[in-house]
């Protein structure tokens, strides 16, 4: 017998409230719950106090009080869903009994930050009136989340689920199989297959022929070449098997897709920025996008804005030619899938490209490959622009750095591809702190640190992103007078600590980048 029919789970109770500004309600679960917010909240349990931005999600165990306090000066809506966990305990010939067990559920108080995918599930489970099945699928992802969160994975274990796809990446056009992956790795095969799926969220083989179809897709775009020709580059040597393949992954046939070749009509999921770099505006975009597109405003203000509860027919009435997704898409496949019914779907890379490369790459696959050399030789002489103008203050040689604040006591210290800081760093040339440049920039990764520790990485001019939507932005005046780590530190007090909106500087490509790269010289040389 499977895992699968040794536990069984019901969804009992789907929670939507709205909170005022301030307000504070209380809730008495009766059984297992997960929750999550569109603004920023303090959830009491038990003594503890979580506070969760927007997007954030929490799992509760049975039988606690629960107090939710909203911290925003808008509504915030909570969305709550409670459920039954069953476990098998009699498989007798003539009867199966269940009986309810905990015993394998993520712990009381497990917080899942900044997860989109998570706060999609756990919205569409309280929001919709889906068949028992769908819901039971929907909420089996839910927790498989909060799991894989919970069973952390150690800085080995990320690099080497890193080098795998790294390899795969280079070798997919080879022949390649689980037990060979392991074995180059140096996994029990049947550990590397659990460690992979958990990792990554779905299987090896899956995944392999994902990124077969998803590079296929791309010559299909790029390439005259014949559907022979590209099924043996990118690792099939039957051409009917891959045709076959690539008509059950996107609903049409190689042939078919093509016909999408510069498309007009696109549906941006991502990288909005770098389509407005290429001349084209989107005929809609992914809600999320929108909320946090600030700094395009004028350019996107007529883009229909669409959501996971966008009637199919309303986008089929758009007659796109393409749906535009990031890669982190994949561990959502249910939005794939039908995504793929209503026009061809090109998945991209998100937030490994510099916003020159992004554009370029996309350039060359929508048929705007001279649009994108316009467009860089545009982002080069504002770039160049921004240093000569620049060239007093950074003979000063003094450090400058990017931070995020989230919630009362977490900072991020963000890397090259994210939050447009690639454009400070590198574009600008400003020179960061020892610390920064060591821990965050040469490894390339993202760090996350208590307030109280701020003083170790601070800069002498000091950028500092806080959200608008959950209040944060407006109270920083406050907050910094009433911190003594913010208050000590050296930018505060020579007033080169200077705030900028999560909602315009969240995302960095093309048409963005031109503009925070803008706005990071102007607050440098205070204009």
């Amino acid at each position: 017998m499977n895992a699968q029919m040794e536990t069984m789970l019901h969804v009992k109770k789907k929670i939507q409230m709205c909170l005022k500004a301030k307000q504070t309600n209380r809730w008495q679960t009766k059984s297992p719950s997960v929750l999550t917010a569109d603004g920023t909240v303090v959830i009491q349990l038990e003594g503890m106090e979580y506070e969760l931005d927007g997007g954030d999600s929490l799992f509760i165990r049975s039988h606690i009080p629960v107090v939710i306090r909203s911290l925003s000066h808008q509504q915030v809506t909570v969305f709550a869903v409670s459920f039954e966990h069953y476990m098998l305990t009699n498989d007798a010939d003539d009867e199966l009994i269940y009986k309810i067990n905990y015993d394998t559920l993520p712990d009381n108080g497990q917080v899942v930050m900044g997860s989109p995918v998570l706060f999609h599930h756990i919205k569409r489970l309280s929001d919709l009136s889906y068949s028992e099945s769908s819901q039971v699928k929907l909420l089996k992802l839910v927790l498989q989340i909060f799991q894989q969160q919970n069973e952390k994975t150690t800085d080995a274990d990320h690099y080497s689920i890193q080098m795998i796809l790294q390899y795969i990446a280079e070798h997919y056009q080879q022949e390649l199989t689980r037990k060979d992956l392991a074995h180059k790795m140096g996994f029990n095969e049947s550990y590397f297959s659990t460690f992979f799926k958990k990792s990554v969220g779905m299987s090896v083989t899956d995944y392999i022929a994902q990124i077969r179809i998803d590079e296929a897709k791309k010559l299909l775009f790029k390439t005259d070449e014949q559907v022979q020709a590209i099924a043996q580059r990118v690792g099939y040597t039957d051409s009917l098997y891959f045709s076959r393949k690539f008509r059950q992954k996107t609903g049409r046939s190689p042939s078919q897709y093509r016909l999408s070749r510069q498309p007009k009509r696109i549906a941006a999921f991502q990288f909005v920025g770098s389509l407005l770099a290429l001349g084209v505006k989107p005929i809609c975009m992914e809600e999320d996008i929108a909320l946090y597109s600030d700094v395009l405003q004028g350019q996107l203000s007529d883009v229909f804005v669409i959501h996971e509860h966008t009637p199919d027919d309303v986008l089929k009435d758009m007659n796109l030619d393409l749906i535009l997704m990031p890669d982190y898409f994949y561990t959502n496949r249910e939005w794939m899938k039908r995504m793929e019914k209503i026009a061809p779907v090109l998945v991209f890379p998100y937030s490994r490209l510099s916003p020159v490369e992004e554009v370029l790459c996309l350039g060359s696959l929508i048929g705007r490959s001279e649009e994108a050399k316009q467009w860089v030789e545009r982002y080069e002489k504002q770039a160049q622009k921004e240093r000569a103008r620049l060239t007093p203050f950074l003979k000063k040689k003094e450090t400058v750095a990017l931070y995020e604040i989230r919630g009362h006591d977490k900072v991020y210290m963000w890397s090259f591809h994210a939050r447009g800081a690639i454009n400070l760093y590198k574009t600008l040339g400003v020179m960061p702190p020892e610390a920064i440049q060591e821990e965050v920039l040469k490894p390339d990764k993202h760090v996350v640190i208590p307030l109280e520790r701020l003083a170790d990485y601070a800069a002498d001019h000091m950028f500092f992103i806080v959200a608008v939507r959950n209040g944060w932005y407006r109270h920083m005046d406050k907050r910094m007078k009433e911190s003594d780590v913010l208050r000590n530190l050296p930018a505060v007090q020579n007033n080169t600590f200077y705030l900028l909106k999560l909602e315009e500087f969240r995302f960095g490509e093309g048409e963005r980048a031109i503009e925070i790269m803008k706005r990071f010289s102007q607050f440098l040389i205070k204009e």
